[in-house]
Formats: structure tokens, sequence, C-alpha cells
């Protein structure tokens, strides 16, 4: 057999290269926001990245930081989609709380483009610390102070105000993120902090200490104050199960929602939202968390920021826009 020349190799090789460079220069690129790894949306954010781009041939990135980071990029476009929780978006869209005076005062602009997966949390705590109760942290310490990261500060608060508690009734730990938040509980540094149901950090702190999820309170005066911190907050019940939920618990929950810069190309919206509506059946495979990330939620009234027009022109074409669903739309617009 004659012996190939190396040069003759070499160009092979590159004409490879340059190929698969020109195949990736080809794909569109898109970044998605999610929070940090350990986080459930980081894993979340994966599974809807995986899924859009296998059935749309756009190339994802995900940004494994919080809105309170990928909403400026909107702006910017240096982002173009993200999911997050609709207590901090809606905070971050009115520029109020942390987010005051975002934007010059305007808020960061974005608009919605699904609801998805009922995220449901608590305060967690370890479970051989004995306590069963939000009342028991009165003057513990408590991981209320997320920094950037809106959305556990309000969940935190949310859940203490259900207990007719503030954050002048605990020691305020803070931290820097939500994973951190659980890895203070684990280390000892604090005795509680927002616990996620599904999360991979929670699974760590049962596996070193056991972890309980505690119930908030559920009268109606309880949801006013919790509802006073966060609006989009809905007591939910919780069965036995899920690691930190020994037995059927009321705990706080919203539904995590796909958001989008307002000038993000329509047809790529339309591509994004008919990939996610025909093969949602995939995304639990992916992480069970997202088993409720089904078309028959991606629109409805609890909705807190406006829907894109794309998105509405998509649901129209899909028969489930209905007159309510443009009652709450003209509220938003004109709040």
């Amino acid at each position: 057999m004659p012996k190939i020349k190396s040069s003759f190799v070499k160009n092979i090789l590159v004409g490879l290269a340059l190929t698969s460079t020109a195949a990736t220069a080809n794909a569109q690129f898109l970044v998605m926001g999610g929070n940090p790894a350990g986080s459930l949306f980081y894993t979340q954010a994966q599974a809807l990245a995986t899924t859009i781009s296998n059935h749309t041939g756009y190339r994802i990135d995900v940004l494994p930081q919080s809105g309170s980071v990928f909403f400026p990029m909107f702006q910017t476009q240096e982002a173009d989609i993200g999911i997050a929780s609709p207590v901090e978006a809606k905070l971050a869209y009115d520029a109020e709380g942390p987010f005051d005076g975002a934007n010059g005062g305007d808020g960061y602009s974005m608009r919605t483009l699904m609801l998805g997966s009922v995220n449901r949390l608590s305060l967690v705590t370890r479970e051989d610390d004995d306590i069963n109760s939000i009342e028991e942290l009165r003057d513990r310490r408590v991981v209320a102070n997320y920094g950037a990261f809106a959305g556990s500060t309000k969940t935190a608060l949310a859940a203490l105000a259900s207990a007719g508690l503030t954050e002048d009734d605990v020691d305020v730990v803070p931290v820097s993120s939500y994973p951190e938040g659980v890895r203070a509980v684990i280390e000892g540094r604090a005795d509680a902090a927002v616990g996620s149901v599904g999360s991979g950090i929670l699974q760590e702190l049962d596996a070193a200490h056991g972890a309980r999820l505690l119930p908030i309170h559920t009268d109606k005066a309880a949801v006013k104050r919790l509802q006073e911190v966060g609006p989009a907050f809905v007591p939910l019940e919780v069965d036995a199960g899920p690691v930190g939920i020994a037995e059927r618990t009321p705990v706080l929950s919203y539904q995590t929602t796909l958001y989008a810069r307002p000038d993000l190309d329509e047809q790529v919206i339309q591509n994004i939202m008919e990939a996610l509506w025909n093969n949602a059946d995939e995304l639990p495979a992916i992480t069970r968390t997202l088993s409720t990330w089904q078309p028959d939620n991606y629109a409805n009234t609890d909705v807190v920021i406006p829907f894109h027009p794309a998105a509405i022109e998509f649901y129209k074409e899909k028969g489930v826009w209905t007159d309510e669903l443009q009652a709450r739309q003209d509220e938003l617009l004109n709040h």
C-alpha cells in the first residue's frame, strides 16, 4: 500500500476543521439565563436549552447567573432568553426593591414567552437540628439576604411573613446565591435557608444531615402577609416523598417563567416556542422537575409581565389565547 504523504493528511484535517467551523458559524447562537450550578433553575435551564437546540439547530449557552445579571443583558442584547421567578422578574421590571433605580428608574424591559413548571419552596433546616416550625426560627440564624438573588431573598421573607415574623425577628445571614444559602446550613453557619424542592444542593443537605422543609402558614391573614412580600407566591400542599418532605406540607409556589428580550427576532421566538410546545414530553426525561412544564400551562392569567407579541401570535395559532388572557395582557400593559 502506498504511503500517504503527511501534507495530504494535513490538508484533509484542515478541510474538516474549516467545515466544522463553518457549520458552527452558521448555527444561530443564543444566550439563556439560568442560576448557578446546584440550583434548580440551572438544571431546568440546561434541559430547556438542550430541547430547544435539538429541535431548532440553535446553539444555546446557559449563563449560570440570576436575573439580576441577565436582565440588564437583555437591554444590551448580550442575553436573549432566560428563566426566572416571577417574583424577581416583577421587581426588576418595576424597578422596585433591590432593583430600585434600575435602567434609569424605568426597570428592565422584558416580555413573557411562557409559564412553566411549578417551583415549590420554603425554609429548610437540618433534620438533626429538630426545628419543626417557622416560629422556632425566632432569634435563630436565617439566610434571608441573598444579595443579587432577589427572588431567594423574597422567598425567605415571605416564608417568615406567613408565620408573622420579619427579618428583624431573626439573625440574618447574608450569602451571594441560593446554593450558598443551603451550604451555610450544611456547614452549620445558618439554621435555615431557602430550599427548593428538587434542587441538587438540597440532596446534599439531606445526605449530610437530613433535610426538613418547614410548613408555611396558609390561613387568610398569613397568605395576605406573604403576598405583600411577593404577589406571585401561591400556597401549595406537597405530598410526602421529595427530599425534605416527610409528610404533606404547605409550601410557597410560583410558576417558573421563560422571559425574552423584547427585540428578539419574532421568528426565533416562534421556533423556540414550537420546539417546547411539540417536545415538552422530552423534558421530564432530562429532569423530573420539568414534569409540569406542559403546553396547557404556558399561557395563563398568573402572568405578571406582558407576553411578547410573537408569543401571543403563537398562542392564537394554537387556539389557546382567550379573552381572559387578553384582558390580563391589557391590564399589565396599562399598569
